[in-house]
């Protein structure tokens, strides 16, 4: 699948995943309990290059949004070494309150069985056979990228 300049759905779902502001912002004003959980930090398996940092955000326990985030393992030692101090708090409070990163892109797609990202969301058991929309961000600081890609889960949508 292609990635689109704007999702090809409307209503609800078109408000968050066209959503400009911080996701973490909007899930606390819409739901009750929101948290973050982080399911992995560390090198990727098939790039030792990158570091990645994947955590699910929950309202009530219920899984919200997937988020990957993944920079150069470099760039951990300057531009991005705030990544390592997050713990279990949300990218937001790193990408919208430094007045020295700003965002490049938005894209979207949809993202069905045969999706990497798709097997491993539904190894986790956070989605079963539904098909997501997930959008990819490319953010920069200091002249370094960093790539997030958000899966919107099918829960977050049934509220």
């Amino acid at each position: 699948m292609s990635w689109l300049g704007s999702p090809a759905i409307k209503g609800h779902e078109f408000s968050w995943i066209t959503e400009e502001g911080s996701l973490t912002e909007r899930l606390k004003k819409e739901f009750n309990d929101v948290k973050v959980d982080v399911i992995y930090e560390g090198l990727a398996s098939e790039k030792e290059t990158d570091y990645i940092r994947e955590v699910i955000y929950k309202s009530c326990d219920k899984p919200m949004i997937f988020a990957q985030t993944r920079v150069k393992v470099i760039d951990l030692d300057n531009a991005w070494s705030c990544l390592k101090e997050l713990g279990q708090q949300s990218l937001a409070n790193i990408l919208f309150k430094d007045p020295k990163i700003f965002r490049h892109s938005l894209l979207y797609r949809s993202c069905d069985s045969d999706d990497i990202l798709y097997r491993r969301l539904k190894s986790l058991g956070y989605i079963h056979e539904e098909i997501l929309w997930i959008r990819k961000s490319k953010w920069e600081k200091d002249g370094k990228i960093l790539s997030l890609t958000e899966a919107f889960l099918p829960k977050l949508f049934k509220q």
